[in-house]
């Protein structure tokens, strides 16, 4: 019997992975705690969790973009920039 003990722990190159294979998805950041959230527009969600080192080099890849204005106060969330 297999049992669900939550998101896993990742790094930076799995996250962006991931990011890139489901553009829905947005890295959020709240009082320290960095998750990959599946679904943008619900935050609360995390099927991934990061340490503070790998977060802060994954919301630094030029490829995310900080998104302004988001519902929860005191959380930060970036979503892969739209390429052309």
């Amino acid at each position: 019997m297999s049992v669900d003990t939550g998101p896993g722990k990742i790094d930076a190159e799995y996250a962006i992975e991931y990011l890139q294979e489901h553009p829905e998805a947005g890295l959020c950041c709240e009082d320290r705690r960095w998750w990959i959230t599946p679904n943008a527009n619900e935050t609360d969600r995390q099927v991934l969790l990061l340490d503070g080192i790998e977060a802060e080099r994954l919301k630094d890849n030029p490829r995310l973009r900080l998104v302004s204005g988001i519902a929860h106060r005191g959380r930060s969330l970036w979503i892969l920039r739209r390429m052309t």
